[in-house]
């Protein structure tokens, strides 16, 4: 029995285990979305709300993370086209971007540091992760979510479909795309690293 389940029965604790368990990975996914830490603190704690208040509802036909996920996805998109009918420029929101990153989050550029890495070696993989992290920021909101949604959450294409509301072959499109201005945007990056040596 899963913790909705047991919180469903009545079992408040389980409530508590629930959110413990699933909010940093919440509140990832909804800041990188999102871009706005402030906003990203405020909506991980509707979709708790949320899912308290859904008890009731709750059916076990999909895995309860993926439900999880897709309520964010949805408080998402609301809070972006709120933004977007006051008139404010998607890009601004860059400046509220966290500058802090959790213990589990990594880039695609991360690798493990091994013992014997040398200063430059990790100032170097510092740089290329902080590059990275930067190129996924500018990806379209739709791109950036799967991105997300794959990589730190290691969703499925049908588990990500689900959540964004689209079919898996979208989904499909949106990495695609994503990974090749992630490509491109590297690319770019080490041939002007080359060229500075």
């Amino acid at each position: 029995m899963t913790w909705m389940q047991r919180f469903q029965g009545g079992d408040e604790a389980s409530f508590a285990q629930l959110v413990s368990h699933y909010q940093s990975g919440v509140f990832h996914f909804i800041r990188s979305t999102l871009r706005d830490e402030g906003r990203a603190e405020d909506l991980a704690q509707e979709v708790f709300l949320r899912v308290y208040r859904a008890r009731s509802r709750y059916q076990p036909t999909a895995r309860f993370k993926t439900w999880l996920f897709t309520i964010a996805n949805r408080l998402v998109l609301n809070e972006i086209r709120a933004l977007r009918r006051r008139r404010r420029v998607f890009a601004d929101l860059s400046i509220n971007e966290a500058r802090t990153t959790d213990e589990n989050e990594s880039s695609l550029a991360s690798a493990v540091a091994s013992d014997d890495e040398t200063p430059r070696e990790f100032a170097e993989r510092k740089e290329l992760d902080q590059f990275m992290t930067e190129l996924i920021n500018q990806l379209p909101a739709s791109q950036r979510a799967a991105i997300e949604l794959q990589r730190t959450e290691r969703f499925s294409y049908a588990e990500i479909a689900d959540i964004l509301s689209v079919s898996p072959m979208a989904v499909k499109s949106l990495l695609v795309r994503a990974r090749e201005k992630l490509k491109v945007g590297l690319e770019h990056y080490l041939s002007g690293r080359k060229s500075q040596e």
